[in-house]
């Protein structure tokens, strides 16, 4: 993939609005980069829509909007020009355009509910909102289902989901509502699990695949300090964000791990 001016826009992009991910994705490769840019920068454009208006009409438009951007790729019609649709419709295959449907579509739900239901509608909802965007920057074909890097996505999703808990409480969500702490630590516990197991297989994936599991880098220590001290959960992820952690970055680079 060429490195153009919409690349560019999209690295920047990213480099605003997601530094944790853009610093990730620097550290990769230089050929995966453009890739990573891009499919990241679509999850800043959809996962922002929700929250960038107070008018749920107009936060669903928003979503409609990538929606039909999609529908192009899938329709092989000519994509609308736009800074990030334009080279997306370059990176992506129809079958992945279809699976990304269900990423925009589960941002609904940051428009209009507050709180999961179930343990399993919040896993459905981490799988939408990443573990699909995940296998999309991967290059994956999603038809084959590979377990150690579903459950390595899942565990990432979860820390990511739990790092942005003080920020969606501000916002009126009640991101884990009917869960007691020891219930949340429960949830680290299985997910540390599943990327101790990931990582034994990690011989088994593609570098696309393991670049952009490293992304999720930090995961391993933040579902750590929280599977130890649920009840401070927020006053963990506060201190976790005041740390660079330089030298784990760079040591999991250099083995590109996460």
């Amino acid at each position: 993939m060429i490195f153009d001016e919409d690349v560019k826009f999209c690295a920047s992009l990213l480099q605003k609005s997601d530094p944790q991910r853009f610093r990730s994705i620097m550290a990769a490769p230089e050929k995966l980069r453009p890739y990573y840019f891009v499919i990241f920068a679509l999850n800043v454009e959809v996962s922002r829509a929700p929250y960038l208006t107070k008018e749920p009409l107009i936060a669903d438009i928003r979503l409609q909007w990538w929606l039909d951007v999609l529908d192009e790729i899938i329709g092989e019609k000519t994509v609308r020009k736009h800074a990030v649709a334009t080279p997306l419709s370059k990176c992506i295959e129809k079958s992945q355009a279809k699976e990304l449907k269900k990423f925009v579509l589960a941002r609904k739900w940051d428009i209009h509910s507050n709180e999961f239901d179930s343990l399993t509608e919040l896993n459905k909802y981490l799988y939408e909102t990443t573990g699909i965007l995940f296998q999309v920057a991967a290059g994956r074909n999603l038809m084959a289902k590979d377990k150690y890097f579903h459950d390595a996505c899942m565990a990432i999703a979860l820390a990511n989901y739990l790092t942005a808990t003080p920020e969606l409480k501000r916002a009126g969500k009640l991101p884990f509502a009917g869960l007691s702490p020891i219930e949340i630590g429960d949830q680290c516990s299985i997910a540390m699990a599943n990327l101790k197991t990931a990582k034994s297989h990690m011989g088994n994936f593609t570098e696309r695949e393991r670049w952009v599991l490293f992304t999720g880098w930090k995961s391993e220590k933040i579902l750590t300090k929280i599977f130890r001290n649920p009840k401070n959960l927020e006053s963990i992820i506060s201190q976790l964000e005041k740390q660079r952690m330089t030298f784990t970055f760079v040591w999991k680079a250099l083995l590109k791990t996460f």
